[in-house]
């Protein structure tokens, strides 16, 4: 059973990623990627299942900051 925070780690890994696409831009998503590969690599679940959260936050707020005008989303 997960422990339980007395604090919402959610909002924390939504500023991590608002961080990383504001100083990185679209290239965030590439260094997330490029994190969770390493995680895998070196065994490191926990960093591992950190990186994962934080890169589904980038890749939500990515597909709505760098939409192409006009695009439609199905």
């Amino acid at each position: 059973m997960p422990e339980q925070l007395s604090f919402d780690p959610d909002f924390y890994f939504g500023l991590v990623a608002d961080n990383l696409l504001k100083n990185f831009g679209p290239r965030a998503l590439v260094y997330a990627d490029n994190a969770l590969t390493k995680m895998r690599a070196i065994g490191d679940d926990e960093g591992f299942d950190i990186w994962m959260e934080i890169h589904a936050h980038l890749t939500n707020k990515a597909a709505s900051d760098f939409r192409p005008e006009g695009a439609v989303i199905h």
